[in-house]
């Protein structure tokens, strides 16, 4: 009873954060799962993945009430999220399973990647006073397409392999894609991860992967706890979501990477 309320808390706050700043939650369930629950990583992963598709779902849902999303955008990154989701769950089910140090070692470049590219935006509005993103929520030029199926492919290439929705790229992916404010990119997200954490979470319940009832109670947590996020996220800055951004990605970079370094 005591460890379905940790997995259940742990959704609320997964789920309120991953709505507010555009993920699915997976980068607080999956070393949540870990350090308090005490899942191995492939089964952290799988769970995880598992649970983001009732998080996009919620969140998508109240982004999409409020004008947050752009249907068209979201639709075409989906679309090459689908492709890539498949191929990466094969490489997690062929490669990575049984290969710990290498899923580490990729999510602390990743997550550290994206914690320079937020710090620099962050810097640059801070100093700029202004966002260079459009308030809109128009949908996507025909232009932009290619590039939003690439950014959909590449990202559920990585949820396939890694277990994580994919907010973290596909965030900044529209903002810099569609040139859109924080909120339209978040709310977008949200929508756009929902086929891929679909297809992959019921991939990785189809391998093994996923403890089915910690799933759900996680699951139950991060739907509720996205609603309270979709309230809060339209009443932050643009530079306040950047600065949480940079914060939560530097901490999981040094949480991931720091244990392997000084080994």
């Amino acid at each position: 009873m005591i460890t379905n309320l940790i997995i259940l808390l742990i959704g609320l706050l997964a789920g309120c954060l991953g709505s507010i700043v555009g993920l699915g939650g997976g980068i607080i369930m999956l070393p949540a799962l870990q350090i308090l629950v005490g899942f191995d990583l492939t089964m952290a992963i799988g769970t995880t993945l598992f649970a983001v598709i009732f998080t996009s779902l919620s969140a998508a849902q109240g982004h999409y009430r409020a004008g947050n999303v752009r249907l068209k955008s979201a639709g075409y990154t989906g679309l090459g999220g689908f492709a890539g989701v498949l191929l990466g769950s094969y490489i997690f089910s062929q490669y990575l399973s049984n290969s710990f140090t290498i899923l580490k070692v990729a999510l602390g470049i990743f997550f550290l990647l994206m914690a320079y590219r937020m710090g620099w935006e962050t810097y640059r509005d801070f100093f700029a006073q202004k966002s260079t993103a459009t308030e809109t929520a128009g949908e996507a030029d025909k232009e932009s397409v290619a590039a939003l199926l690439v950014l959909g492919f590449f990202t559920g290439s990585l949820t396939g392999m890694l277990g994580i929705g994919g907010g973290f790229i596909l965030t900044p992916g529209f903002m810099l894609i569609c040139g859109v404010s924080p909120q339209i990119a978040v709310g977008t997200t949200m929508l756009a991860m929902l086929p891929l954490s679909l297809s992959g979470g019921l991939i990785k319940l189809y391998q093994g992967y996923v403890n089915l009832p910690a799933g759900i109670f996680l699951g139950l947590g991060t739907a509720l706890g996205a609603q309270g996020g979709v309230w809060l996220s339209s009443r932050m800055s643009a530079t306040l979501l950047k600065a949480i951004f940079t914060v939560l990605f530097t901490l999981l970079a040094i949480d991931y990477l720091f244990p392997l370094l000084i080994h």
